[in-house]
């Protein structure tokens, strides 16, 4: 359906106060301007945005994933928070590569020395499950939480 210069403009003036509030994603872009516009112009608006360079997903994608690490959130949590954002798979998979499991870990042992050690106690194995627990809800994989633990109950850290 073709629409008038004023509706392509008004669309377009919306897009651009969106996105100049903080970045969004094509989905999130979309899903904001189909609350007040067609699908079509919806869709023309933001491929109009992407070819202007005012959407970028892949620096959008890094800065978020920094975030969400920053923020104490596990692999498994951050991959749903961009997924949930609408970035693609590929996008959030080559930006896993980037923070390997040791990252993780150490993630992890910096909570548990922070939030979690009062609640530690490695000769109550309710306790122990509790803080895994706690952990596997913000994200981090089993593998990673069980080595943390390991180390942590063990010694094998640094203090940093």
């Amino acid at each position: 359906m073709a629409y008038t210069d004023e509706q392509r403009i008004r669309a377009k003036r919306r897009a651009l106060y969106i996105l100049g509030s903080r970045d969004h994603s094509k989905k999130e872009l979309y899903d904001k301007l189909r609350r007040n516009y067609p699908d079509d112009l919806c869709r023309y608006v933001v491929k109009l945005m992407e070819d202007n360079e005012l959407i970028n997903e892949e620096q959008y994608a890094k800065r978020l994933y920094a975030a969400y690490f920053g923020k104490g959130y596990g692999k498994i949590r951050i991959r749903s928070e961009l997924r949930r954002r609408g970035l693609p798979d590929d996008i959030i998979a080559e930006n896993e590569q980037e923070y390997n499991s040791e990252d993780f870990v150490e993630e992890i042992i910096q909570l548990v020395n922070k939030k979690y050690s009062s609640k530690l106690d490695f000769s109550d194995r309710k306790s122990v499950d509790r803080v895994a627990a706690a952990l596997a809800r913000r994200g981090y994989g089993w593998d990673d939480i069980k080595l943390a633990l390991s180390r942590v109950k063990n010694g094998e850290f640094d203090e940093g």
